[in-house]
């Protein structure tokens, strides 16, 4: 703000667009903590938090997508997939199928989806549950 308490009007539209941002996305980024992967070891547009339960075992392990990916899929080297591990999106409304790697990560499948469908512009996170590490 300027020194009278007033926000520029670009800088207001930009607070506002970060609010309407964490409104979808906020699960992924209150109250988590940093993974034990800060950054994807295939993919460094994709950064990671985790939510923890009381006694400190990961629930929930958030991939903070900054680029859309080109193809239909979205490789992740650093989550290792169980036999129960699902993904959302959050935001949007169907989870993802997903293709576990030989060695280490996961493939996920993005299905085709509209601009209008996206839950938002700027990043997009995905939540991965149960995965082993």
């Amino acid at each position: 703000p300027t020194k009278e308490g007033i926000i520029v009007p670009v800088f207001e539209e930009r607070l506002r667009q970060m609010g309407q941002w964490l409104d979808v996305n906020g699960e992924g980024i209150y109250a988590t903590k940093p993974w034990s992967h800060q950054n994807d070891t295939i993919n460094s547009d994709v950064w990671y938090t985790s939510r923890r339960s009381n006694n400190g075992t990961v629930i929930g392990v958030y991939a903070i997508l900054l680029n859309w990916p080109e193809s239909s899929s979205l490789v992740l080297g650093s989550p290792i997939p169980s036999t129960n591990t699902e993904i959302t999106m959050l935001g949007y409304p169907t989870p993802f199928s997903y293709t576990p790697l030989p060695n280490s990560g996961l493939q996920i499948n993005i299905p085709p989806i509209s601009i209008n469908k996206l839950p938002c512009n700027w990043a997009w996170v995905f939540k991965l549950s149960n995965v082993k590490n």
